[in-house]
């Protein structure tokens, strides 16, 4: 498993942003094709369970049923995952677990393009964005279910790998709001200072097949109480 860490995010960092939208910013990107699936050690950065959002871009490549509902992003361990999300088999719309319970929305992924997709954990359930609007809402919240990894492109590494591209993961401790999801979709969130940046706990970086990891302020511990 791999896993890198950015460095100390302060105070001079959060300020020192230019606050100038990237011109030419586009999400690094990983195309997966079903035998290639990324795995990352578990992290506290990665647990949902107190409230946070995910979001990515992503766009399914394949056109027969292939028998499985593709998984995007899977932490879990031996009592099932904390947190899954899954492209439905036909492309025609997502899935996210927790635990036993699951919850489908629907949206047609079929057109080839990528597509940008937030969920964002609430005290009350979550709300999944899809090119930044709501497509469902649910009761469902992530567990604090222990971890044996994280796995982009696939359950557990092996099983139920997706094949497309996935682009742009970034992980935040807080639920970032519906328009602010949108607005910095397609920026640097370090060059246009992003205004939740403080509470950025991870991001892709797939050109080196990386998550990087944000370490808690100095004083602070990434264990919550």
């Amino acid at each position: 498993m791999k896993r890198c860490f950015l460095g100390l995010m302060t105070a001079a960092l959060l300020l020192a942003a230019s606050g100038v939208y990237a011109q030419n910013y586009a999400p690094d990107t990983y195309v997966f094709d079903g035998t290639n699936a990324l795995a990352f050690e578990p992290a506290q950065q990665l647990d949902l369970s107190a409230g946070g959002t995910i979001e990515f871009w992503v766009s399914p490549d394949w056109t027969g049923d292939p028998g499985y509902d593709p998984v995007i992003l899977s932490n879990a361990g031996p009592r099932g995952p904390s947190y899954l999300i899954a492209m439905l088999r036909d492309r025609d719309g997502l899935a996210f677990a927790s635990g036993d319970d699951e919850e489908d929305v629907a949206f047609d992924f079929t057109d080839g393009k990528m597509h940008f997709v937030a969920v964002s954990q609430l005290p009350d359930g979550i709300v999944i964005f899809i090119d930044g609007k709501i497509a469902g809402t649910s009761q469902i919240r992530a567990m604090p279910l222990p971890s044996a990894g994280v796995w982009v492109g696939s359950i557990d590494g092996t099983a139920n790998q997706f094949r497309g591209a996935v682009a742009g993961l970034r992980f935040w401790n807080t639920a970032i709001d519906q328009k602010t999801l949108l607005q910095f979709a397609l920026l640097d969130v370090f060059d246009a200072n992003h205004p939740d940046l403080k509470n950025l706990t991870a991001m892709s970086d797939f050109a080196n097949s990386e998550l990087l990891l944000v370490e808690p302020p100095v004083g602070e511990s990434a264990e919550k109480p």
